[in-house]
């Protein structure tokens, strides 16, 4: 047993996995080399784009702790999203407790805004992200905080309403793919 705890999929995951199904077509015309999913908590959606792409082989490591500069084709996240409080996220990280699969901090984007200023460097020439996060995080503001930094182009992709949060997925990209 590792000491901790994993967040069973639910609303955001299925969100998430039906965005990549609906954007299998950019997804399969980036012929991703390195498919990698930050935070991936279950496994669900990484080992279901796996058997879709036809890819395999699994990583651990802190947020940004073993990849190499460009290498990444299809990068995931499903971050700690929910707005709660400084310590709630901090305590969560620190204790290995399963808050930290949702705590986000004030506007719940604390672990997001740790991978944005390297989000360029870490992405392939032909690399897209995708971003699952819930209204509260200013999707506008992430959106021209990722264009203004890495000249990336954000599109929201899906949006969905689970119980008393409204999530979206963003795919983020150099150059914009033509809709599937």
């Amino acid at each position: 047993m590792l000491g901790f705890r994993v967040y069973e999929p639910s609303d955001d995951t299925y969100l998430l996995l039906d965005a990549l199904a609906a954007d299998l077509a950019v997804l399969r015309a980036a012929l991703p080399g390195v498919v990698l999913e930050l935070g991936s908590g279950s496994g669900c959606v990484i080992t279901g784009l796996a058997q879709i792409l036809a890819r395999g082989g699994v990583v651990r490591a802190d947020l940004l702790g073993a990849v190499r500069p460009g290498t990444v084709d299809v990068l995931l996240f499903n971050p700690p999203y929910v707005p709660t409080s400084e310590e709630e996220a901090a305590g969560g990280q620190a204790e290995r407790d399963i808050s930290a699969a949702w705590a986000g901090g004030p506007d719940g984007r604390v672990v997001v805004d740790r991978l944005l200023p390297d989000l360029g460097r870490l992405l392939s020439a032909r690399g897209v992200f995708y971003l699952l996060g819930v209204r509260e995080n200013r999707p506008d503001e992430l959106a021209a905080q990722v264009e203004a930094q890495h000249g990336m182009r954000a599109e929201l992709i899906a949006e969905r309403r689970a119980q008393n949060e409204r999530l979206f997925v963003m795919r983020f990209s150099r150059s914009q793919p033509a809709s599937a």
